[in-house]
């Protein structure tokens, strides 16, 4: 009995034994193929600060102030100064071609006079015109009917009363034949006085409708006549407008060839842009640009970073000889520029479509010997103004359709010793430079934000720090 207990001890001892180098296999497994599976990642905890911004640019060397001149019109370009060339006050910027602007007073002079005689010919046609009215001849045509009417209506009322008499008087004996005669005769000529005035009353009635008629006639006429008028006189109006403008052109001219055809520079200045040639014929839209007051660094500003820029700041510039040295901004403005980022900012630049470009000033460094149009480069480092109570790195900040978020590592103790996860902690954003992030969130200064990651990494992935 005693050896086979034994004999079960050691059975016991060696099944113990066993399970336990099982186990011990198993973790050194288990870990090896956690190496292998399980993503390594990099953490950081959050922390306080600014953040940091840097930018930089192009820019080139200008005048202080920059005069606009625009062209003359219509003039032919016989001599212009080079662009980079010193004009001093009262010499010649832009010389017009002498015969060329002779001939345009000409052809002007030309215009205005057949102009005026526009003008005359329509205040003529404004005048009413002479004419005799055609109720003139029908109411002098009616007054000769309407008088024919009262004759003819006296000479029948004449006739009734010699026809009324002798029949109302007595028949003397023995005269029958004779009164039959007579009454017969009367009675003819009663007729033939009634007669007459019928005829007399249509032709009153006719030149009464004639007379009615020329009446119309005269007042269309009278309308007509009218409007004429006013349209000559508009015209004449009109013509006129047309004289005052072409003599103000002449005198425009006029003053040109006063200046001998010349455009002169008001002050010593430098050229700095010229839009036209020698030979051509201007129409008033070339632009001539002049620098004066000596010379100043001109920035062009990337569209991302106009709103970071402070008058002050100091700004490391970099011109074609000599060190980096350092300005400070005195202005910012904004111009017409090429919509490439980060341009040269030169004053001559090309063609291109054009929007609203920012640009800062700053005066040349000391001991600075540059001309105008030199290009420079430029950079600033700037922080924030805000110090913030949570920064973390751009690597830790994630985003999706609902949120922005970062991933945290998360530890639960197992049997098998300290289980480590990635947690997902929304965050909201407040700012970001090249590097870093300033947040909101419910994140603590214990808190380990992961920041990389062997592997990409998800909400509930198993993690370990890396080695």
């Amino acid at each position: 009995m005693d050896r086979k207990k034994k004999i079960n001890q050691k059975w016991m001892i060696r099944i113990i034994a066993g399970f336990l180098i099982i186990m011990a296999a198993g973790g050194v497994i288990s870990r090896a193929a956690a190496s292998m599976l399980v993503a390594q990642v990099g953490v950081e905890k959050v922390g306080r600060g600014k953040l940091s911004y840097s930018y930089d640019g192009n820019g080139t060397v200008v005048t202080v102030q920059q005069d606009q001149l625009f062209l003359w019109p219509e003039q032919q370009v016989e001599w212009v100064a080079d662009p980079g060339s010193t004009v001093k006050a009262g010499e010649r910027l832009v010389q017009f071609r002498k015969e060329y602007l002779q001939q345009s007073i000409d052809k002007k002079q030309a215009e205005l006079n057949q102009l005026e005689l526009q003008v005359s010919q329509q205040q003529v046609s404004a005048r009413e015109p002479a004419r005799v009215p055609a109720t003139t001849g029908a109411g002098q045509t009616l007054s000769e009917a309407q008088l024919g009417l009262q004759t003819a209506q006296q000479k029948a009322a004449e006739a009734e009363a010699a026809y009324n008499q002798f029949i109302n008087s007595p028949v003397p004996d023995g005269e029958e034949d004779d009164v039959a005669a007579k009454k017969q005769e009367l009675e003819a000529a009663l007729q033939e006085a009634n007669a007459e005035v019928q005829t007399a009353q249509q032709a009153v009635n006719q030149a009464q409708n004639a007379y009615e008629l020329a009446r119309q006639e005269d007042a269309a006429q009278n309308t007509n006549a009218a409007n004429a008028a006013q349209a000559a006189l508009l015209g004449a109006e009109a013509a006129q407008v047309q004289v005052e403008q072409a003599r103000k052109e002449l005198e425009r001219l006029l003053s040109y060839q006063a200046a001998d055809g010349k455009i002169c520079a008001v002050s010593d200045c430098t050229v700095l842009q010229v839009g036209v040639q020698a030979g051509a014929v201007t129409t008033g839209s070339e632009i001539f640009v002049t620098g004066s007051g000596g010379f100043q660094l001109k920035g062009m500003v990337k569209a991302e970073d106009k709103e970071k820029l402070k008058v002050g700041a100091e700004v490391g510039v970099q011109l074609a000889a000599g060190k980096k040295k350092t300005v400070k901004i005195e202005s910012i403005g904004m111009e017409t520029g090429e919509t490439a980022e980060g341009g040269s900012g030169d004053d001559t630049a090309g063609q291109g479509a054009s929007s609203m470009q920012t640009f800062w000033r700053a005066p040349l460094p000391e001991n600075t010997n540059v001309g105008g149009g030199e290009q420079f480069t430029w950079s600033i480092e700037t922080s924030s103004e805000k110090e913030y109570d949570q920064i973390i790195p751009l690597s830790a900040l994630r985003e999706d359709a609902n949120e922005a978020y970062c991933l945290v590592l998360s530890e639960e103790d197992r049997m098998l010793g300290t289980l480590q996860t990635a947690k997902r902690v929304p965050v909201t954003v407040l700012e970001k430079d090249a590097k870093s992030a300033a947040i909101t969130s419910t994140l603590t200064n214990t808190d380990q934000v992961i920041v990389s990651s062997e592997k990409y990494v998800v909400e509930g992935d198993r993690v370990r720090l890396k080695e």
